[in-house]
């Protein structure tokens, strides 16, 4: 990739995975060999793209993965094919204390170059995540760096938090990238893409969403500018969004609009 990458397009693989990770590998290449063809230098898979069932709680510790296993080294071997494009993509990963993390893993044809861990789990609208899942531990946010772009990573249920993207715009962040399995329900689809528009606005950044599709995520995954332009959006149908983002543009919303220099408050982690 240039290093004077000013513009970037990205690709948003909206895809329904199931148990059968290798079923969801041949999903996932097919949608990596059609974003390679129409330019994409970065390709995003939803939460839970390596494994997923709607009741799978008590299958994940047995098919949680460590970062050096199939699942990232298939990643891999697909960006390698792709001639080097980022692939970002949600995982159930391995942990020591017997619930996995849910991971999102930034591949390059090197192998990893970038973790987020999900930080706030799921323990709502009658959900309870944290009852198979580890919540993330306390940790620097990781930026994975593409030309100008600085790319930082967060997961779902995060989205309600907009102390997660400030802490990754503290870090040097301009485009964040925010794959869900976000749940159905009464104004569920209002709320992510009103939440989605507001974190590009007040951040000055730009958003690449991509979720899982109905019947059991809303959809639209969304690829919005940092005025909060959506520049692509996908219905709630399996599909796929790709736009073209500017550097430019991020530069110029936030020379007119000079809101970090403005800031009186900071984020600190609750212990």
């Amino acid at each position: 990739m240039s290093e004077e990458l000013r513009e970037l397009t990205v690709y948003s693989a909206q895809f329904q995975p199931g148990l059968d990770v290798v079923a969801n590998l041949d999903q996932m290449s097919s949608a990596v060999t059609h974003a390679t063809a129409a330019g994409a230098s970065l390709i995003v898979f939803p939460e839970y793209a390596h494994t997923f069932g709607p009741d799978q709680g008590t299958d994940w510790v047995s098919q949680a993965e460590q970062l050096d296993g199939p699942f990232v080294g298939a990643l891999s071997a697909m960006s390698d094919r792709a001639e080097g494009t980022l692939i970002i993509s949600g995982m159930l990963q391995h942990s020591s204390s017997g619930k996995p993390f849910n991971t999102l893993v930034c591949v390059h044809d090197t192998g990893v170059v970038g973790v987020s861990h999900k930080i706030h789990l799921y323990d709502a609208f009658g959900h309870t995540e944290s009852d198979w899942l580890s919540a993330a531990p306390i940790a620097d946010p990781e930026i994975v760096a593409v030309g100008p772009w600085r790319i930082g990573m967060q997961t779902c249920y995060d989205l309600r938090f907009p102390e997660v993207s400030r802490r990754l715009i503290d870090a040097g962040a301009n485009l964040i990238v925010i794959p869900a399995q976000w749940v159905p329900g009464p104004n569920k689809l209002e709320q992510w893409r009103a939440l989605l528009v507001a974190r590009a606005i007040e951040f000055q950044c730009v958003i690449v969403a991509v979720g899982q599709p109905a019947p059991h995520g809303v959809g639209h995954s969304m690829v919005i500018g940092p005025r909060g332009d959506i520049l692509a959006e996908a219905a709630d149908a399996p599909g796929h969004v790709a736009a073209t983002v500017s550097m430019d543009q991020v530069d110029a919303v936030r020379e007119e609009n000079p809101m970090a220099t403005a800031r009186r408050f900071g984020v600190v982690w609750k212990k």
